[in-house]
Order: C-alpha cells, then structure tokens, then sequence
C-alpha cells in the first residue's frame, strides 16, 4: 500500500477541502453528453487520484460508471467509505502511471486538484492505455484559492508560489494542447476551527505528532487573524476546468 505526502491526513481533508459547485457537474455532464454519442450508459470515467472521493461522489451523481483511481491507502480508506452506497463507483487501488485498469475501458479521464502530482510523459501513456476508440475526454479541475496559503514564509527560498492557480497553468500548458477553460465561483467560508483542519490537509503541513505543529498552528492563526472578519475568513475560492478531447492512433 503506497504512502503519499497525504498520508495521515485523509480526515482532515475530508473535512475541510472545499467540494466542488453543481454548476460544475452539471457542465461536465454537458461536456460528456457533447462529446460521445450513442446510449450515455456506455460511457465510462476513471477519476484519478481521487482521494477521499471529493470529486468523485458528485461525479457519480451523473449516473455514468466511475473507477475512483488512489494510490494512498489512507485517503482510499475514507473513499471507500464515502462512496460504499453508489453501485456505479469502483474503487481501484492504483496511481497515474500505474491506475491498475484494463486497456480500452474508459472514455473520460478527470483529475480534481491533482495534476500537478502526475509526469506529463507517463500520466498521458497511462491514459492512452486505458482509453478505448483511440481517444478520451481530459478533465481537469483546481479550486483556485483567492491568496496562497499554501507556503510558510522563509520555504523555497523565500519565494511565494501562487497556489493552485500556478498548478491550475502548469498542468494546462503540460498536458494539454488546445483546451476549453471555464471557471465557477464557489466561496468557502472558514471558522478558526475548520481553518485548522484545511490548513492541516496540505502536503507540506506538519501531522500532529510532527516536532514543528505548534510552530506551524501559530502561523496558521496569524493568517486567520490578519484575514477574517467577525470570526469568519471568506475565501473567494474559484472552481477552474480544463477539458480537451485527446485523440491519438
């Protein structure tokens, strides 16, 4: 069973990851419906690196088959759960380069806040492996935050990333070559609580045992503190979708 850097922080994440808007699914929907003809029940999705089904449990909603791909175990024990009373999903043990599927077995392939995670050369293999008719529908998604949250002051030299809106670009000009993009809005509203359990389903944050986790809840609060009103930090979070319709021989 692989560990990832999310090992230990499946509860966390569940919690308070923001999800994903119905605007978004019911375009994805549109997106699916658009691109593949015939009965919609023959088309068939693998979510990758689904996590603890953040994506997937929505996705489901379109009543289309779902393999929900994820590497660590942890993060595949809340899926597990989290989707045990939808029939359409099938929960594989696996990871971008290596999703455990069959060849010719998916039409969509959706990825939802972790591209940035996958090699552009063996992700697109994978993918070309366990698509079948010789194409399938990319999809990937990032709930863009509104400020980066997500490095302390004095890492990667002391330069600030831009968050998920640089993963969102990255992965954009990597894996695809002429995408549709859209963005959703879809505001999260963190108290000081719920912000100390999204802080702490990142990568790079410490676990609780960690020597450095009261050092990094410090610095945590002064985030808090410095952004919120009236106990409550508003995040202008903005859902951003790439798709393509990858063809290859």
């Amino acid at each position: 069973m692989e560990q990832t850097k999310f090992h230990g922080k499946a509860q966390a994440y569940e919690a308070a990851r923001p999800g994903y808007p119905a605007a978004v699914i019911r375009y994805i929907g549109g997106l699916i419906g658009g691109c593949f003809s015939g009965p919609s029940d023959a088309v068939t999705i693998a979510d990758v690196g689904a996590g603890t089904g953040k994506f997937t449990v929505p996705l489901a909603g379109l009543g289309l088959p779902v393999y929900a791909v994820e590497p660590d175990a942890d993060m595949r024990g809340v899926l597990t759960g989290n989707v045990r009373n939808l029939p359409n999903v099938t929960v594989c043990d696996g990871s971008a380069e290596a999703t455990s599927l069959p060849s010719d077995c998916v039409d969509v392939i959706t990825v939802a806040q972790a591209l940035h995670w996958f090699s552009p050369v063996t992700f697109p293999l994978e993918c070309r492996h366990i698509a079948r008719g010789g194409r399938y529908l990319l999809i990937s998604l990032y709930n863009v935050t509104s400020f980066d949250s997500a490095m302390r002051p004095g890492d990667e030299c002391g330069e600030r990333l831009a968050g998920s809106i640089k993963h969102f670009d990255d992965t954009k000009a990597e894996f695809f070559q002429n995408p549709t993009v859209r963005s959703f809005p879809n505001p999260i509203r963190y108290t000081r609580d719920s912000w100390h359990t999204y802080m702490d389903s990142h990568s790079h944050s410490p676990l609780p045992g960690d020597t450095d986790y009261a050092d990094y809840h410090m610095w945590v609060d002064e985030i808090f503190d410095a952004r919120a009103i009236d106990g409550i930090l508003t995040d202008d979070t903005t859902c951003m979708v790439a798709n393509e319709l990858v063809r290859f021989k």
